[in-house]
């Protein structure tokens, strides 16, 4: 049984069908639409901070291996500082021979500057050098220089002839470096 509806009935129905298919309308427009953009945008803004706290943790991670690594290269810089001095410092390598003539007991009759030789990467200075000292204690003396953290080369060694008894004069030129850098 088919209910029939009036004329009256079915404007109603007709006007309501219409009013909820504006009153959907307006919903999605002004409603759903905004509320799913400001979603889509508030995801897309998660995300992005999302990698960002992530590369900001793998940046983090590599921080102490870094500060270890700069630690270290500035141990080693120091280090071949003390070897290859960025500075002529002649009061430095007076003391290192007073020193070691004093430990070795040799007397350092002269010590004066020489000339300069540039080279690529350092400068090679060189000073004369007259010890007065036993045969032995010269030895020990030259051996003691080589063994010295700062880089110092010995050329020109000038042994008189003797006997060996006694104390000798030994002249010869001592090489020192400084970093060009």
């Amino acid at each position: 049984m088919a209910m029939q509806l009036s004329k009256q009935q079915q404007q109603y129905l007709g006007a309501g069908a219409v009013l909820f298919v504006v009153f959907i309308g307006v919903y999605v427009k002004f409603f759903w639409l905004p509320i799913a953009q400001a979603k889509a945008e508030a995801t897309a803004k998660i995300e992005e901070i999302e990698a960002k706290i992530a590369k900001a943790k793998q940046q983090a991670a590599r921080l102490e291996r870094l500060q270890a690594e700069i630690a270290s290269l500035n141990e080693r810089a120091a280090e071949a500082e003390k070897r290859l001095p960025k500075t002529k410092s002649v009061p430095d390598i007076l003391l290192t021979l007073s020193a070691l003539a004093q430990k070795n007991r040799v007397v350092i009759q002269s010590f004066a500057p020489g000339p300069m030789k540039s080279q690529t990467y350092f400068i090679e200075l060189q000073y004369p050098l007259s010890v007065r000292g036993s045969y032995h204690n010269i030895g020990r003396f030259l051996a003691a220089l080589s063994l010295e953290e700062r880089i110092f080369n010995i050329s020109n060694v000038n042994y008189p002839s003797a006997d060996g008894v006694g104390d000798m004069t030994v002249t010869f030129f001592l090489l020192s470096y400084q970093y060009k850098g």
